[in-house]
């Protein structure tokens, strides 16, 4: 699939009159995948028209990414700017779908001040194919009300969580359910912990690494404590996070998008921010996600899609867009001074720089074999036992795919 995927790419990038520069050139087509993407589009075309000029950029939202995507460079259909998941990244660009900018990126003078994890996303082979746009950055969140200090280890957490129960209270959901949510808020207390995922190059599984095993055996335990929810089983992201915003329940992991959410919320919850730890409290992680930003290879405008990257790195965008609305600048140089930063953004910032990032070509068709695993683990089966055989099917896709 991905050589037959390959060779359609090459054809129409080989014809770029007939399928790539039927476009009005004062046109740009952007594809994004989440809502702030829209934002960045209309902040572009205001830019384009106080400057007097013709250029405009037309905003497409696909939250079903992936399988538009993947239809769209199979057709040869012109897009000129993708903002996309950075777990995308790694397979679209071993695909040959996005366009190599490595001289053009390079030459920014804050390039290295961009954030290395969200940029290893988007390369191959040592050449750049995109750059950080959005940054979703994971830790806990937990209610003041409820929890008027977070645990700073995994023993003062199992502690806890024998008091909540005993008076009856959850402290503690996750996402078992959601693939997605279990890598962005389960993993990284294993990362923190010392375990891994896969090897840097993302062609080896390391899902039963030592470390991991204590991690979900940690998580059996607060279960087994009876502070979580008794079907968590098959509790999805919007299941933890309401029952957080209700008041209901103490602490969830979550990501910087919730310090904007959580003051719609002030009534029921008093919110604090803390890091995934490991079991000695000493180390911290998280999973450093968002949105990466490419040119795909049916650019129709390279010009004005360099243009746009450009805009979507500047300030008036990552301060005045993002971090205005609770998002984090994926620029280092761009943190001092920034008005809208608060001591929570700051240490979703430093974790953004400590976090991890699988680099994955395979990311999506693991998931099932993520979720069984902890399903399996939660309902009594061994760990370790359940970890190696999901390890095993884990590097069946590696290798299939690299």
């Amino acid at each position: 699939m991905k050589l037959l995927f390959k060779i359609i790419l090459a054809v129409f990038t080989l014809l770029p009159i007939t399928k790539i520069s039927f476009a009005n050139d004062d046109t740009l087509i952007v594809w994004n995948r989440g809502g702030w993407g829209e934002w960045v589009v209309e902040g572009f075309n205001k830019k384009m028209e106080a400057e007097g000029r013709a250029l405009r950029a037309t905003s497409t939202l696909n939250p079903e990414f992936v399988l538009k995507f993947n239809a769209a460079m199979s057709s040869g259909e012109r897009i000129d700017i993708v903002a996309m998941g950075t777990n995308d990244l790694p397979n679209y660009a071993a695909m040959g779908a996005l366009t190599d900018i490595t001289d053009f990126v390079t030459g920014f003078d804050y390039f290295d001040n961009l954030n290395p994890i969200h940029l290893k996303q988007g390369t191959l082979d040592g050449r750049y194919y995109a750059i950080p746009n959005a940054a979703d950055v994971s830790g806990f969140v937990y209610n003041k009300k409820l929890m008027p200090t977070p645990p700073k280890d995994w023993a003062e957490m199992l502690s806890m969580c024998k008091d909540f129960a005993a008076k009856d209270q959850i402290m503690i959901a996750w996402p078992t359910k959601n693939p997605g949510g279990m890598r962005f808020t389960g993993l990284p207390m294993a990362w923190a912990n010392g375990g891994s995922y896969t090897s840097d190059d993302g062609k080896t599984a390391q899902f039963n690494h030592p470390k991991n095993i204590e991690w979900i055996m940690h998580y059996k335990d607060l279960y087994d404590a009876g502070c979580v929810p008794e079907n968590v089983s098959v509790w999805d992201w919007g299941d933890k996070q309401d029952g957080f915003l209700a008041g209901d329940i103490a602490m969830i992991g979550t990501g910087n998008f919730l310090m904007n959410v959580v003051k719609d919320h002030t009534e029921k919850v008093d919110a604090g921010f803390t890091p995934f730890m490991s079991k000695d409290g000493s180390m911290t992680s998280s999973y450093v996600g968002g949105d990466g930003i490419s040119i795909p290879v049916t650019v129709g405008n390279m010009e004005g899609a360099k243009e746009y990257l450009q805009y979507a790195l500047s300030p008036e965008v990552q301060i005045e867009i993002y971090s205005k609305n609770g998002g984090l600048p994926v620029r280092s140089d761009l943190v001092d001074n920034n008005p809208y930063l608060t001591e929570d953004s700051k240490m979703f910032l430093v974790e953004s720089r400590r976090g991890y990032a699988p680099y994955l070509k395979p990311y999506h068709e693991i998931s099932e074999v993520i979720v069984t695993a902890f399903q399996r683990v939660l309902a009594g089966e061994d760990a370790q036992e359940v970890f190696d055989e999901a390890n095993v099917t884990f590097q069946a896709i590696l290798d299939a795919a690299n």
